[in-house]
């Protein structure tokens, strides 16, 4: 009897074996059952994005020495989208609010509000390999916004004077510039030097947790920075940048007013003459680079707001407020569309805490080492070959007995 039961177990086992290892080697093989996922030790964490003053300094630089224009003409943009070569079309943003979109957009423009426009989805989703043109309604919020995407590497532009130089329909482009609106207060010829030696704000982002920080565009009104300056308390005064040409800020800038050139941000030497403790006021000629100059100081650590319409907003002096906002001859009308062009954010899928290793999928043979020799080191197979039950069944179905 027992001759019989180990020559029973010598033919069983080997069998048993067999039919376990086949599907294993079947798998060797490339088919496609069953699944086999190799359990190794887990993977070391990516690098974390560097962060610091330093790291979000050197991404806007990258921006600020790439040899942009800064900004797109409305004739320049709809030139693009009609020469019959779709392969320069850029991709259009508008920055509108839902409902002012819904009342016309630039062709092929898709709505993503500000707050959005630097969110990991939206990031995920722009496109890497064509130009990315931003605009609002008279390229403040615009021009702040292509900053930001500028500084994280993508190739975008504003739209000079948005929506207003696209069309001349004031329900379709409302809160255009008109030179009524512009105040006359005094300016001063006397230069300001920035001199002073200040430390760099201290700052624990990324450049794009930085941007990310920088939720709304930030403007002030002419007549609310002229209350700052002229209210009898010194301590609430804003330290005032003027981005505009040395042959212009000499004509004429606001009282108080340094004088440093847009690209010169890039220089640590010109960061280190602003206050990181103080409101900085930026402004330009028209608001576009004093926008960008304010989303740009905002991701390093700096409070700076732009002066809505720059200098044209200041003073009507024809020559000391140059380049503004003509409604007459910088407005175009062009045709716009009002079908919504749809914007789908890419969500990247959800990763496991670091350390914890992701769960094999549903009915996976789990490996211990990445070799087919491995898979025959499973205890739980071979213990089930060799149970009792498994011993009784066989002998059942051997015919022998």
């Amino acid at each position: 009897m027992q001759k019989r039961l180990l020559k029973s177990l010598a033919v069983i086992i080997p069998l048993a074996l067999l039919i376990v290892a086949l599907p294993l080697l079947g798998a060797c093989s490339g088919t496609e059952e069953p699944t086999m996922v190799t359990q190794l030790a887990p993977m070391p964490a990516l690098s974390p994005e560097p962060i610091g003053f330093d790291a979000i300094h050197e991404g806007i630089s990258g921006y600020l020495n790439s040899g942009s224009t800064w900004n797109i003409k409305a004739e320049d943009l709809f030139l693009l989208l009609n020469d019959e070569d779709t392969g320069n079309d850029p991709f259009i943003i508008s920055v509108c609010t839902p409902e002012d979109y819904a009342k016309g957009h630039i062709p092929g423009a898709v709505n993503i509000a500000f707050g959005d426009i630097v969110k990991n989805g939206t990031l995920n989703a722009l496109p890497k390999d064509k130009k990315i043109v931003v605009y609002c309604y008279t390229g403040q919020s615009g021009s702040q916004a292509t900053a930001m995407l500028g500084a994280l590497g993508f190739d975008a532009i504003n739209l000079l004077h948005g929506m207003s130089a696209w069309t001349k329909d004031t329900e379709v482009a409302p809160k255009r510039f008109t030179p009524e609106t512009a105040k006359d207060y005094a300016f001063e010829t006397t230069p300001n030097e920035a001199s002073d030696d200040y430390p760099y704000p201290t700052i624990d982002k990324s450049v794009r947790g930085a941007a990310q920080a920088y939720t709304s565009a930030k403007n002030i009104k002419a007549e609310d920075l002229f209350l700052l300056l002229n209210d009898d308390a010194t301590s609430n005064d804003p330290f005032i940048v003027s981005f505009r040409k040395p042959e212009d800020y000499a004509k004429g800038h606001i009282p108080g007013a340094v004088n440093i050139g847009f690209t010169d941000l890039a220089k640590k030497d010109t960061l280190a003459n602003l206050p990181p403790d103080r409101p900085i006021v930026a402004y330009c000629y028209t608001g576009q680079t004093g926008s960008q100059a304010t989303a740009l100081l905002n991701m390093l650590g700096y409070d700076a707001t732009n002066l809505l319409y720059g200098m044209c907003s200041w003073t009507q002096n024809a020559e000391v407020a140059t380049k503004c906002f003509d409604n007459e001859t910088a407005s175009m009308d062009y045709e716009f569309e009002l079908t919504p062009n749809i914007f789908v954010p890419k969500e990247e899928p959800a990763t496991p805490p670091e350390g914890e290793p992701q769960p094999p999928p549903e009915g996976a043979l789990v490996m211990a080492v990445d070799t087919c020799v491995a898979c025959h080191s499973s205890q739980a197979l071979l213990e089930e070959v060799a149970s009792p039950e498994v011993e009784e069944k066989s002998e059942e179905t051997s015919g022998e007995g």
